[in-house]
């Protein structure tokens, strides 16, 4: 095939070698075909083990991209599941995020109350304060007015009584008479 292929390119003397060559080398391969084709022949022996080994490699190799099929599809799908969720996590932080800023602001809004409501009480425990002051004076004055009083209502207890007990005695004394005529 090669002198066949190179016809145009070769001298015919060439050609000529090429045929002999040719000749020669399809008489060496008879034997050969033949020597193959016995079973005990070392070489077929060789041959032999060189399609087992090859087939052993075709087999590792067909294991090999099938592992390999494997680990891509599992890489996939472990990129799709981390891909989804980073999206969720990213989302879900958006969320929060959000969320921390209302309880912010929730919190300065509490804060601001609680302000307020501090200096209520602060005002109505110093309005407390002043209220008991005033009505501790009040009561210390109500106080000192009902021992007056009191006093007093003693006082004309014991009038009543004296005059009772000196009218008893003599009751015409204290009749008030004109004396301009007598």
């Amino acid at each position: 095939r090669v002198c066949l292929r190179l016809r145009f390119l070769v001298p015919p003397r060439m050609k000529m070698a090429c045929a002999k060559a040719l000749a020669l080398l399809s008489a060496a391969t008879v034997p050969w075909a033949a020597a193959v084709q016995d079973s005990t022949n070392p070489l077929n022996k060789v041959i032999q083990l060189m399609d087992d080994l090859s087939a052993k490699v075709v087999k590792d190799g067909e294991v090999a991209a099938k592992a390999f099929h494997d680990y891509t599809e599992w890489c996939d799908d472990a990129s799709h599941n981390a891909k989804f969720a980073i999206e969720d996590a990213t989302k879900q932080k958006a969320k929060l995020e959000a969320k921390i800023g209302e309880l912010g602001s929730d919190i300065e809004v509490a804060t601001d109350r609680i302000e307020k409501l501090a200096a209520s009480t602060h005002s109505a425990d110093a309005d407390l304060k002043n209220a008991t002051l005033i009505r501790e004076k009040e009561a210390a004055d109500f106080a000192a007015s009902e021992k007056e009083l009191m006093e007093t209502v003693d006082t004309l207890t014991r009038a009543i009584g004296i005059l009772e007990k000196e009218m008893a005695k003599n009751p015409a004394a204290f009749a008030q008479l004109d004396t301009s005529n007598l």
